[in-house]
């Protein structure tokens, strides 16, 4: 037998095998646990928002930041926007904006999150490529001189918002929550859109599932009972949302939707939550 570098043909075609088997076997097993790993550095992120929310109503009398202006100043445009078609649902990967570089855009919450590491998921930046399934992005995204996805984590607008759409759901004070524990002030939010379940993908600075007369039409059809409000086709959901929870996180294979978001709760804790819990989680009242 012909000897290749002190080892047979056969020798080393057994050790290529062997690497690739231990390889096949190890390569999930270190996926997850880099999962895991940035699961968990995304919630030390979000920890950061349930300090800078409790701060923010404890110097404001108990009164939610608005969450069209959570990050930014403004909503209309800034110069360095020019030429961007609805720059306010884009601002998400504008690193022209980006206010860990930026500060001078900062809105009523950056004050609070200046010590936050970073404002957007690891593993949902792995995500943020240019195929965005948002159709605000399909449609002006082009015009993105710096494209940067920097953030991912989106208020509750059921606790701050100013929309009249809102105004019969919402409240604007914390003291109006009927639960802190189970009412998520900050949230992941992703790209990608489910028409049956969500019709917008991250758009924004700001998580809505839908307005006053879609959370009545919901309730209604549940009995008024919000807990059993879910996203979705009937006969369990009552239609398409606007936004719900991202689903990247412990997805399952070929269902990008499928796995959780993690969430920043009232009441300081964070945990990870299904698209379907996007209503209840929301819903203050």
């Amino acid at each position: 037998m012909r000897k290749i570098g002190g080892f047979t043909l056969i020798e080393l075609l057994v050790v290529i095998a062997i690497i690739a088997l231990l390889l096949s076997i190890l390569m999930p097993a270190l996926g997850k646990a880099k999962d895991l790993a940035m699961g968990a550095v995304c919630k030390g992120n979000l920890k950061n928002y349930t300090l800078a929310t409790a701060m923010y109503c404890d110097d404001n009398d108990g009164k939610f930041p608005q969450a069209e202006r959570c990050y930014f100043s403004q909503p209309d445009p800034y110069p360095v926007e020019s030429g961007i078609t609805n720059p306010l649902h884009l601002r998400w990967c504008n690193g022209d904006v980006d206010l860990k570089s930026h500060p001078e855009y900062g809105g009523q919450m950056y004050t609070y999150l200046m010590d936050a590491r970073s404002f957007i998921c690891p593993a949902f930046k792995r995500l943020a490529v240019r195929n965005s399934e948002d159709h605000f992005y399909q449609d002006f995204g082009s015009a993105i001189r710096n494209y940067e996805p920097w953030y991912n984590y989106t208020m509750n607008a059921y606790v701050g918002s100013n929309s009249s759409g809102v105004k019969e759901s919402r409240v604007v004070n914390i003291s109006e929550v009927k639960s802190p524990a189970t009412t998520y002030s900050f949230t992941e939010e992703s790209s990608f859109v489910d028409t049956g379940y969500n019709i917008s993908g991250l758009n924004d600075t700001f998580m809505c599932p839908g307005d006053d007369s879609m959370v009545q039409d919901w309730l209604s059809q549940v009995g008024g009972n919000p807990r059993l409000v879910e996203p979705g086709p009937g006969p369990d959901g009552v239609g398409p949302f606007w936004d719900t929870i991202a689903g990247f996180h412990h997805a399952p294979s070929g269902n990008k939707l499928g796995g959780r978001g993690n969430c920043a709760f009232l009441d300081g804790h964070i945990d990870s939550h299904y698209r379907k819990e996007t209503f209840y989680l929301a819903w203050p009242k």
